[in-house]
């Protein structure tokens, strides 16, 4: 049978459906890239936002009209099938069936359980670390988990809900998870959890993420990167393992989510916004290219003009080298849904236009500033619609440059001869 995967979301729903792939490839499952070439089409969800279910919900009906011409089965899994739990096949009237963000060893069977006619949700709650195999997508750029869930419980996020309670890897599994990708000749790693900075809290006096982060110094990948970081948890020594540079990449991913000490005590984020403002001071001292990347949500219920405008200004402080906006959306089961949505959206469209141009000016000046040096690039993809090869410097810029597509996976020297908000734009050194 020919097996398509659809992946919504983050970085670790990504790596999810590597190790979704890893399950399939070994029952003998044949992987392919599109929907109409499959006999089973599995949608990896996200449910961090309204319009990611959106999306979804859209996807199942254009797969429902592919049964015109040949019969699949439609699998929906991840997020939005664990947060919605039964009441997923009710609103997917399309799905054959459903399976949640753990338990994915079953997919084979649960897979064959659809053929046989059943329609059902598979759901265990996510309480374990699943030990799977992993198809990885890049051979020269690897995800490596090394925390599962969150128990922060911040009021607008499904997270706890849908991945469980933070439950840490090991870190000697993950050190040997790493060791393996370099003796493949992985050129970078990037760790990940919902909240990297809270690695090793549920493991009683083991090591904690800046220790973590110590060790994999010592492994020979070019690279390594991780998040996502949570200013609540982040210390002192991880940024002093950060400083200590070797392969750790310059680069911090710190929501803030807002710029309003009211809004942020209603979010339950645990910090202020002095706090957050001291921790970048912090890590631009100790780390002089860090580049400081962020989240922001506008429209949380309450927010007002007042407080939106010190997110504003909190983003021309911080000088985030890129920041994600997403409008507020009430999330099925979180506290913040108890509250009244309060913010109208056209409002909340305004304000994310708002916050996205107050972005683009500072990630402007920084990327502007950045003309006429040289720097580091992992060659990434070629992009035929601008002709150009892309990479990434090792502090997350993106870098567009013309060049012959054997270069990628390989690390080239580019000199950066001009700039937008949204990348650099150079030639390789010499050429």
């Amino acid at each position: 049978m020919k097996a398509c995967i659809l992946t919504w979301g983050c970085q670790q729903n990504e790596h999810h459906s590597e190790e979704i792939a890893g399950v399939l490839r070994e029952a003998g499952y044949t992987l392919v890239d599109a929907p109409e070439d499959a006999d089973v089409v599995l949608l990896n969800t996200c449910m961090v936002r309204g319009r990611a279910e959106e999306k979804v919900i859209g996807r199942v009906g254009e797969l429902q009209r592919l049964r015109r011409t040949r019969p699949r089965l439609i699998g929906v899994g991840g997020c939005m099938a664990q947060g919605r739990g039964e009441g997923i096949l009710d609103l997917l009237p399309g799905a054959d069936f459903a399976f949640g963000t753990s338990g994915v060893a079953e997919l084979p069977a649960l897979i064959s359980r659809a053929q046989a006619g059943e329609r059902f949700a598979f759901l265990p709650s996510p309480n374990g670390l699943d030990r799977l195999p992993i198809a990885r997508r890049s051979p020269f750029q690897a995800y490596v988990t090394i925390a599962e869930g969150c128990s922060h419980g911040c009021a607008y996020c499904v997270v706890p809900r849908v991945r469980g309670p933070l439950r840490s890897r090991p870190m000697g599994e993950v050190l040997a998870e790493l060791a393996g990708l370099a003796r493949a000749g992985y050129q970078e790693a990037t760790l990940l959890g919902q909240n990297v900075d809270a690695y090793g809290r549920d493991l009683g006096d083991g090591p904690d993420f800046a220790a973590l982060l110590r060790a994999a110094t010592q492994i020979p990948i070019p690279r390594i990167r991780f998040t996502s970081s949570h200013p609540a948890y982040m210390s002192d020594d991880v940024i002093s393992a950060l400083a200590n540079g070797g392969n750790l990449c310059p680069h911090v991913h710190l929501a803030v989510q807002s710029g309003s000490d009211r809004v942020l005590q209603a979010m339950g984020r645990g910090y202020t916004r002095a706090r957050f403002l001291a921790l970048v001071h912090r890590l631009r001292e100790a780390i002089s290219e860090v580049n400081v990347t962020t989240d922001v949500i506008v429209g949380f219920p309450g927010e007002t003009e007042e407080d939106f405008a010190l997110t504003l200004s909190l983003i021309a402080e911080a000088r985030f080298g890129t920041v994600y906006v997403a409008a507020y959306s009430p999330r099925p089961g979180t506290r913040a849904a108890r509250l009244p949505d309060s913010v109208p959206a056209r409002v909340k469209a305004e304000r994310l236009a708002r916050a996205l141009d107050a972005s683009r000016q500072v990630a402007l000046s920084l990327h502007r500033a950045r003309v006429g040096t040289t720097v580091e690039v992992l060659v990434e993809a070629f992009l035929p619609a601008k002709g150009r090869l892309v990479g990434k410097t090792p502090d997350f810029r993106t870098v567009l440059f013309p060049g012959d597509r054997a270069m990628i996976g390989g690390l080239a020297m580019v000199t950066i001869e001009g700039a937008t908000a949204g990348a650099l734009h150079g030639r390789v050194e010499g050429e």
